[in-house]
């Protein structure tokens, strides 16, 4: 299926940023296929490593080259500034097999005001600017634009996986690459960032679960996507947090029935530090840890949640047919956080408005997307208290039907609520196995 120009000439005319330095910038070279955007702030000492990461095991580097967005908000402390400017020069500097280019909105004149500052400004130029050399080569039927930070190196290969990935007959709307958190030595810090790991692919086998179309991990340095995917989506947000999560939900929401390709084998290390920088993802949930201690990423939402929530969305075929009779089956709880919700009345709009059955329950699934579904399980959390994460996961994988045999029956974290690191640790490496080798080396597909 060839992506049509249409919607990325609508973007580029309407949506995408003016980037000052597109006409000045060296041309792109004509096999340029892949642009890896990298956000930057106060990373000097970290990005070196994630620029030499991408040059190892790739035999295709003149295939691809790297934007770094190096930015700031207009009162950034005069340190960081400087910090930033040293960046920026280190970049010039630095002598690469694969092509770098810094663009600077740190300095005066180009820095970012205050009230838009932050990674989703940085990425969303960086992926402007991507966009716009990739169509200017005229490449957009296996053209790709990659996430990644400054802190979050990446495996050997990573280039050449992504270029073979996009360059298939059907090329994908857009895929994930795995994710390995890496461990720290100091214990606290490790059980810390695997519960939250933990954590994350719990979830992500409970998305499975219910809503299939939304299985997909939202971490900003793991995501790429397709030129068309790019455009049809409306551009990365530029928000201060969580602009991967809801970039990732405009993808799912407007792919029609090209696919989105989970785990694909690439992996990136996101950082495991401790930071206070925003208010969502890994630094966040380090931080989070480090002051109450990791028991929240440890008794997580109830299986029972995405239990009903599966039911439910099973039930709405019929419903669709029947809309004076009650949904079949549906919970108390979950009809009260709907009812919180307002939602029946859109979800009688959405029937109207639907041709048939499956997209009747597709709209409901991206009305509700995986924000009000998460949303739900908290609520039940709120209910009936949280669940040991080892019972949830075992739940999650019996009812998905999947194998459990790399679960070791030998350890105790199942019952007896085990909080040894080397337990924890057993439970995400088998977890990481399941995911990424067996269960989920799928490609979820929309209506």
């Amino acid at each position: 299926m060839k992506p049509t120009l249409e919607p990325i000439k609508r973007y580029l005319g309407k949506h995408a940023e003016h980037c000052p330095e597109y006409s000045s910038l060296a041309p792109p070279s004509d096999s340029l296929k892949l642009c890896v955007v990298i956000p930057a702030t106060g990373e000097r000492d970290r990005i070196q490593t994630v620029l030499d990461s991408l040059q190892l095991g790739s035999t295709r580097l003149s295939e691809a080259e790297v934007i770094v967005v190096v930015n700031n908000a207009r009162d950034a402390p005069g340190q960081r500034l400087h910090e930033n400017l040293a960046t920026i020069q280190d970049l010039k500097n630095y002598k690469a097999l694969i092509r770098i280019l810094p663009i600077d909105r740190s300095s005066f004149g180009k820095a970012y005001p205050a009230s838009t500052a932050g990674v989703g400004a940085a990425r969303r130029t960086g992926m402007d600017l991507a966009l716009r050399r990739l169509v200017q080569v005229g490449n957009i039927e296996n053209g790709a634009i990659a996430c990644l930070d400054a802190d979050s190196p990446t495996s050997s290969g990573y280039i050449d996986t992504l270029l073979s990935l996009f360059a298939t007959t059907e090329q994908p709307f857009a895929a994930v690459c795995r994710y390995h958190h890496p461990i720290p030595t100091d214990d606290r810090q490790a059980r810390s960032i695997i519960a939250y790991e933990l954590w994350l692919r719990y979830l992500e086998l409970c998305m499975r679960l219910c809503a299939a179309e939304y299985a997909v991990s939202a971490i900003g340095s793991c995501l790429v996507v397709s030129v068309l995917g790019y455009a049809r989506s409306d551009g990365m947000p530029r928000r201060k947090a969580g602009e991967d999560f809801h970039f990732l939900q405009k993808i799912i929401k407007v792919r029609a029935r090209r696919r989105i390709v989970p785990h694909i084998d690439a992996t990136v290390f996101p950082s495991s530090r401790v930071s206070d920088r925003v208010p969502f993802g890994t630094g966040h949930a380090m931080h989070r840890c480090a002051q109450v201690g990791p028991d929240r990423y440890l008794f997580v939402e109830p299986p029972l949640a995405f239990m009903q929530l599966r039911h439910f969305f099973k039930a709405l075929p019929d419903w669709y047919h029947n809309p004076n009779a009650p949904i079949p089956g549906l919970s108390n709880t979950l009809h009260a956080f709907l009812e919180s919700k307002n939602a029946y009345r859109t979800f009688e709009r959405l029937r109207v408005n639907a041709p048939n059955p499956e997209n009747f329950v597709l709209s409901i699934k991206n009305w509700l997307g995986s924000l009000q579904l998460i949303r739900y399980a908290r609520y039940l959390r709120s209910c009936r208290e949280g669940v040991w994460i080892g019972r949830a996961i075992m739940q999650i994988l019996k009812e998905l039907q999947l194998n459990t045999k790399c679960i070791d029956p030998s350890w105790q974290g199942i019952d007896t609520e085990d909080r040894h690191t080397e337990t924890l640790h057993a439970w995400l490496v088998a977890l990481r196995n399941i995911q990424e080798y067996t269960c989920l080396q799928m490609e979820y597909k929309g209506m």
